[in-house]
């Protein structure tokens, strides 16, 4: 049996809707490869939330206001400056490390006002730290900064608060800096979305968050993204949620 013929039974065995939200980082500029994931979120009405770097945006980034992707396309924050700023021993991080606390938070405030500014209503209060890696003393002033949610790379042993909504799926092998291959991917997203299923006593289950990086796809990542797009439009039991859709989860248990 096929991973797509397991991942379509897993989604029939829920009672209701399997939900995604889509995820894509490092968004900066208007590019062919935006063009190519515009033009997939178009036209499979697949909405698709930009992760924008502020300090490094570029008045062309402008294309996603105009009216034919506004519905499909939408703006979060990604860190301000996606620099590293590791202490020795320590794995790439922008929002920790060695930057003073309170420079730090300025730093994301002088984000917020950036994207607020160029892209409206298209941009959600949620924070996307780069590397997905935030330290706890930078997480615990989110909220009262104005943030409704982080979204980080869930995994297993992660406990996701009211506070998250995060992404699981990662199309991208990062050492090898190509497509992870189709059968390393679906059988994640199988076991992820089976762990859930059996583990939630409640109908508050948090979606399944799948992140790309459309400046880093190989042809392959492409050709996956769009096979997985007609594999959801075949199944009525898969919901995608965009926008204000997300906030729903924050303190929904």
């Amino acid at each position: 049996m096929s991973n797509w013929q397991i991942l379509a039974d897993e989604i029939q065995q829920w009672s209701s809707p399997v939900q995604f939200w889509w995820r894509d980082d490092d968004a900066v500029a208007n590019s062919g490869a935006l063009q190519r994931l515009l033009m997939l979120a178009d036209q499979f009405s697949i909405p698709v939330h930009l992760a924008v770097i502020p300090d490094s945006l570029q008045t062309s980034l402008s294309v996603i206001n105009k009216a034919q992707h506004r519905a499909n396309c939408y703006v979060l924050q990604h860190g301000y400056d996606h620099q590293n700023y590791a202490l020795e021993g320590q794995r790439k991080i922008e929002l920790g490390g060695s930057q003073p606390l309170p420079e730090l938070l300025h730093k994301l405030a002088q984000g917020q006002k950036i994207l607020k500014s160029q892209f409206g209503e298209q941009y959600l209060n949620i924070l996307v730290p780069p590397w997905n890696r935030i330290a706890d003393e930078v997480a615990r002033e989110l909220p009262d900064m104005g943030y409704t949610q982080l979204s980080v790379l869930g995994t297993k042993e992660q406990v996701e608060t009211d506070f998250n909504v995060n992404v699981h799926i990662d199309i991208i092998d990062w050492k090898r800096r190509c497509f992870a291959g189709e059968e390393l991917i679906l059988t994640n997203m199988i076991s992820h979305l089976r762990n859930k299923r059996l583990a939630s006593l409640s109908g508050n289950i948090k979606p399944c968050g799948l992140m790309t990086h459309h400046l880093k796809h190989d042809l392959n990542c492409w050709l996956f993204i769009s096979k997985f797009f007609q594999f959801c439009q075949r199944h009525e039991n898969i919901e995608w949620l965009g926008g204000q859709q997300l906030h729903q989860f924050v303190n929904a248990s």
